[in-house]
This record gives structure tokens, C-alpha cells and sequence, in this order.
């Protein structure tokens, strides 16, 4: 990995960029994995620097003057490394002082056309900044890698730059889009779930989505364990009868079907089990019997 500037920073700093832009969209938050991923991302893009070609390096106060981004991209990555900074950095008081002011978000939005309301929920890893702001490490990362784009391209490591990009994640959606949109929790037992949360109301006239003021409201979240269970029916055609059973799956085959990426697995998985199966000849002895009876 280090012997090639170049494939050190596609197959290192590239590489965990793109995986934390792809874990900010997947659908899954909990866990504390969007964070996780977003700090490895952020560490490989704030030491970088160290890995270019000597002599010429520039310090860290040049590639913040360059790239002001970069200053609060380095008291992220030590805040989340010593838990706390206690001292100046290259720019002064740090932005972010302490790791618990990294964390996970969602963002609730709230949109309005002819039929109502209706909503759509995103998450981010956000930084809360010493001046009371916070911002999306995304957004920050982005900032990033797009100035070592240049700088790379600039000393002939890169023989194109690029502009890599990241959806923003408040804007306006259609109805049907928010209903394509789904969020899971992924939570451990025995741990500690923590989850920031903040509801906000999009403005199509600015554009812009402004905090709901929640005071004096009462909101009531319900958390459960999936379940699959399912129905398997069978059809008597003489009589024209219809027979169901339930099977109801154990934890154990609860988890494994949670953890199917598609419907088409999930259907080959259940169709296997030993307890669809044993229903289906339950089943198919009621409908016989239930057949002879009514020739009778």
C-alpha cells in the first residue's frame, strides 16, 4: 500500500471516502456505523499530508490556508482520537473540542403539496463547532478530498483531477421519492442506543428546511424486533376451500431474514424451511380431509 503515492490514495483515501458517502445513503443507521466510517474516511484524508513526496510538504497551517476545511477536518480527527484537545491548534482555539460533539443525526423533513404532509427521513454525522454551528462531515470531507484532487494533479501524481460530489440531504423530494425512502435501526441489546434527532419543515419558496418548534409536544417513537412470520395457503379445487397456517419463525431465522438484502432471497429462504414445509402437509391432510367430507 505505501510504496506508490498514487495507489496509496486511490486504494486508501479514495477508498474510504467513497465508503462512508455509500454508508450515508444505505438505509441502515445504529450502531454508531455511519460515524465510524465516517472517521476513518476523515483520518486517511487529514494525513494524507505525511505521505507526500519530500522535500515540499506543506505544513498543516499551508493546506488550511488553502483549504479552510481541512483545519476543522483536523480537530475532528484528534477529537475523535484523544477523547478531548486541550490545546491550540495551527488556527487557533480548536473548532471541535471533544469527541462527544461528533455524532449521528437524523434529520426528519417535513413536506407539504395538495394532498398534505408528508415526510422523509436522512441521516448525517454531524460536528458541533466551539461557536455553536455544526456541520455535515460529508460536506467536509467532500471539501477535502476535492483540494487533494488538485493538489495530487498539480505534482503530476494524478493524471486527471476529478470533482467528486454528495447529494445534499435536505432538499426537496417529491411525494412519491419519500415513499421510496426507508430507514432501519440496527441496535445491539445489553448496549446503549443513542440517536440524535432533529424535525424540521422544508420551505419550497427559500429553498431551505427551518427547525420545527417542538415545545410543549409529546412524541412517541415504538422500537421492535422484526418479525416474518408468514402464510402459506392451499386451495382445495373441488370444494373451492381455502386452508392457511402461520409459521412462526424462530429469533434465529428472524435475524437471518432481516439481514436479506432482497425479497427474491428472502422468499428462496423461507420456501426452505422445515416448518413451511411441515405446515404444507398439514395443509394439504385438512384439505383432503375437508375434500372427502364434502363429496360425502
Amino acid at each position: 500500500m505505501f510504496d506508490d503515492l498514487a495507489a496509496y490514495y486511490h486504494e486508501n483515501v479514495v477508498a474510504a471516502f467513497v465508503a462512508y458517502r455509500e454508508t450515508s445513503k444505505d438505509g441502515v443507521a445504529g450502531r454508531s456505523r455511519d460515524l465510524r466510517e465516517a472517521i476513518i474516511a476523515a483520518t486517511t484524508l487529514f494525513h494524507l499530508r505525511e505521505h507526500l513526496p519530500k522535500p515540499g510538504v506543506p505544513s498543516r497551517t499551508e493546506v488550511e490556508r488553502q483549504c479552510p476545511d481541512y483545519a476543522l477536518l483536523g480537530d475532528v480527527v484528534n477529537a475523535a482520537k484523544h477523547k478531548s484537545i486541550s490545546q491550540n491548534t495551527p488556527h487557533g482555539a480548536p473548532l471541535v473540542s471533544d469527541a462527544e460533539k461528533l455524532m449521528e443525526r437524523l434529520l426528519i423533513i417535513e413536506y407539504e403539496d395538495t394532498e398534505g404532509v408528508y415526510r422523509c427521513t436522512q441521516k448525517a454525522v454531524v460536528a458541533m463547532l466551539s461557536d455553536g454551528t455544526e456541520r455535515n462531515l460529508l460536506e467536509v470531507l467532500t471539501s477535502v478530498i476535492n483540494f487533494w484532487e488538485g493538489h495530487l494533479h498539480g505534482l503530476g501524481v494524478l493524471s486527471k483531477q476529478r470533482t467528486f460530489v454528495s447529494e445534499p440531504q435536505v432538499r426537496y423530494r417529491t411525494r412519491a421519492e419519500c415513499e421510496q425512502i426507508h430507514l432501519d435501526f440496527q441496535i445491539v441489546q445489553g448496549h446503549r442506543f443513542k440517536q440524535s434527532m432533529q424535525l424540521l419543515r422544508f420551505d419550497v419558496g427559500t429553498g431551505q428546511a427551518r427547525p420545527i418548534d417542538i415545545t410543549g409536544s409529546q412524541l412517541n417513537i415504538r422500537i421492535y424486533k422484526p418479525r416474518f412470520d408468514f402464510d402459506v395457503s392451499l386451495k382445495h379445487e373441488a370444494s373451492g376451500k381455502k386452508y392457511t397456517r402461520t409459521v412462526v419463525l424462530s429469533d434465529e431465522e428472524n435475524e437471518k431474514l432481516a439481514g436479506m438484502s432482497s425479497d427474491e432471497e428472502r422468499q428462496a429462504f423461507a420456501a426452505n424451511l422445515p416448518s413451511a414445509h411441515a405446515a404444507l402437509r398439514e395443509l394439504a391432510a385438512e384439505a383432503s380431509l375437508g375434500g372427502t367430507k364434502n363429496e360425502s
